[in-house]
């Protein structure tokens, strides 16, 4: 049922259009002179409405206009949300920085984004993240952690919850050396994801990133360029994130 107040425009043009053909009509203004010559000096009571003269025989019977309702207005386009803010996320998976050889993964990350569309959001982060020591072959493959710091960009697929994550920037790892000592490189990230929201506060993802550093996996450092060279490290996990 539509809401009383709608029909409010439509009642106020019948009654405009009433009151504008009465004040056209000669017989309504030969009344109103009568009417304000005999009229009293308090004038609480109004005069009633005289009645139509009746048709002549024989003449039509004028047929009332229909009243064309006015244009409905356009609906303004929806707006995208607004869901910038801090976020904070934890992921779990696996990563290989050794080929073929897999190892637990798991991190963390904090940062904030701003709303820079309506379905488009851009920030900065930060994280942390740890690939747990295991064997292959009987060789011990050490435990490995690294921090980060970069750029985060999140974009919804329109009003859908499904959403798809870019990121990237500077990183810094370290690893304990089965041959004695720790192995520490640096170098950069990227990474994909594609995730869907849960409310406005929580989501799921998956993601995968790469973390490629130019120093080779015996050396310390990369001093001699026949030593160096590029090495590539890769995670795969699902992460959740609160968002603030």
């Amino acid at each position: 049922m539509k809401h009383p107040i709608r029909y409010l425009p439509l009642v106020l043009a019948a009654f405009a259009l009433h009151v504008n053909a009465q004040s056209l009509s000669p017989a309504w203004d030969e009344y109103r002179k009568k009417d304000k010559a005999a009229e009293a000096p308090v004038q609480e009571q109004r005069p009633a409405q005289p009645q139509a003269p009746a048709a002549p025989p024989g003449a039509a019977t004028p047929q009332a206009q229909p009243y064309a309702a006015p244009a409905a207005s356009r609906t303004p386009p929806a707006r995208g949300r607004d869901d910038g803010g801090f976020f904070l996320g934890a992921h779990g998976g696996r990563g290989w920085i050794y080929e073929d050889i897999e190892q637990r993964a798991a991190a963390v990350s904090a940062g904030y984004r701003w709303q820079t569309g309506p379905w488009a959001q851009v920030g900065v982060e930060i994280s942390g993240g740890r690939l747990d020591s295991t064997r292959e072959d009987g060789y011990l493959i050490p435990e490995a952690t690294y921090g980060a710091i970069g750029a985060n960009a999140r974009f919804n697929f329109g009003n859908s919850r499904w959403f798809a994550v870019v990121r990237g920037g500077y990183f810094s790892a370290d690893q304990d050396n089965p041959y004695g000592g720790d192995f520490s490189t640096d170098g950069g990230y990227a990474g994909l994801g594609i995730g869907v929201d849960i409310n406005r506060h929580f989501n799921i993802s998956l993601g995968y990133t790469a973390f490629v550093y130019a120093d080779d996996y015996y050396y310390d450092d990369c001093d001699d360029f026949g030593d160096c060279r590029f090495n590539r490290a890769d995670t795969v996990m699902l992460g959740i994130e609160a968002r603030f």
